[in-house]
């Protein structure tokens, strides 16, 4: 009897402990439970893929968009795009309200998922020096696209903003009750992940272009010095001659105004590229490895860009 009732005083005194700590049991539940709905926005819902159906509805639009659209994604045969990495990644949506279909679509790569899949995506293509003492404060992104009758700029700011929310969100219920109370006891802020990175690419597959590209990029002091991305073999442009990589420079201003507006996104965001680009001949793109610190992010941006989180 004496037992049962010290168990009762202990759980009471246990549950008061967790509602000074959290707040209403609701609070707690969503905390412990997290809506996948991230925001809403006009007809628009952002949201994080909770099923197999969902998943395939951003693999199918990726297909439509990168394979029908583009002319890229070489091997894929089965009208989808997926590969052994998605099953692991968290994947943003965009749903349009009045037609339920998936709209827009990014994935994302925790780190400590890598323990997983082996290595980030991107180390596939590239040799990356420095990545391991990231790995656990960075998240791989890529496979960013939206429907081509969306393309306002709404969507796309959408899947932006689900980045920064995605680094505010809790992995787990311990982890939600950790982030709350560092959140009210320190001003240490809580972060999933601080650094962003993934394979941009470039519209052409014009080597001497991307190497010119890659000469103005740096003559901006925008090269990493935390991370350095080598191709690996089979992944290298071809070799060009140097009066080729002269004659886009004599046209540089022009050459990077004409960068898709993913990556000139990501620049805008204070992104560094972390060496020579690479050629994804299974893809068909020129891609650079680029590297975001969301901590540096500039101000007028940052607003904007965590306006979710």
């Amino acid at each position: 009897m004496m037992t049962t009732v010290i168990d009762k005083l202990r759980s009471e005194k246990l549950t008061g402990h967790w509602r000074n700590l959290c707040g209403s049991p609701a609070r707690l539940r969503s905390m412990l439970h997290p809506s996948p709905v991230l925001a809403e926005q006009g007809n628009f819902i952002l949201k994080l893929a909770e099923t197999p159906a969902e998943v395939e509805s951003a693999q199918k639009l990726r297909y439509r968009v990168f394979k029908e659209e583009q002319g890229r994604l070489a091997q894929c045969t089965d009208n989808i795009d997926r590969d052994r990495f998605d099953p692991f990644c968290c994947h943003l949506l965009v749903v349009d309200k009045p037609t339920g279909k998936t709209i827009g679509t990014y994935r994302a790569l925790p780190g400590d998922r890598t323990e997983k899949t082996g290595h980030f995506y991107s180390e596939e293509e590239f040799r990356i020096e420095g990545i391991d003492a990231l790995r656990h404060e960075a998240c791989e992104v890529g496979r960013s696209c939206v429907a081509p009758e969306f393309r306002s700029g709404a969507v796309a700011g959408l899947l932006w903003s689900g980045l920064a929310a995605l680094r505010r969100r809790p992995r787990s219920g311990r982890e939600a009750i950790r982030a709350h109370y560092a959140r009210r006891h320190s001003s240490t802020e809580f972060a999933s992940f601080h650094y962003l990175f993934g394979c941009v690419s470039l519209e052409e597959t014009d080597p001497a272009a991307a190497f010119a590209i890659y000469e103005l990029l740096k003559k901006q002091g925008k090269i990493s010095p935390l991370l350095k991305a080598i191709p690996r073999p089979g992944f290298e442009l071809d070799p060009v001659l140097r009066r080729e990589v002269e004659a886009h420079l004599e046209n540089g201003d022009q050459l990077l105004r004409q960068l898709p507006p993913l990556f000139k996104g990501y620049l805008r965001l204070g992104a560094t590229i972390c060496g020579v680009p690479a050629y994804d001949r299974d893809f068909g793109t020129i891609d650079f490895l680029i590297l975001v610190d969301m901590r540096e992010i500039p101000e007028r941006y940052a607003r904007h860009f965590m306006m979710l989180a």
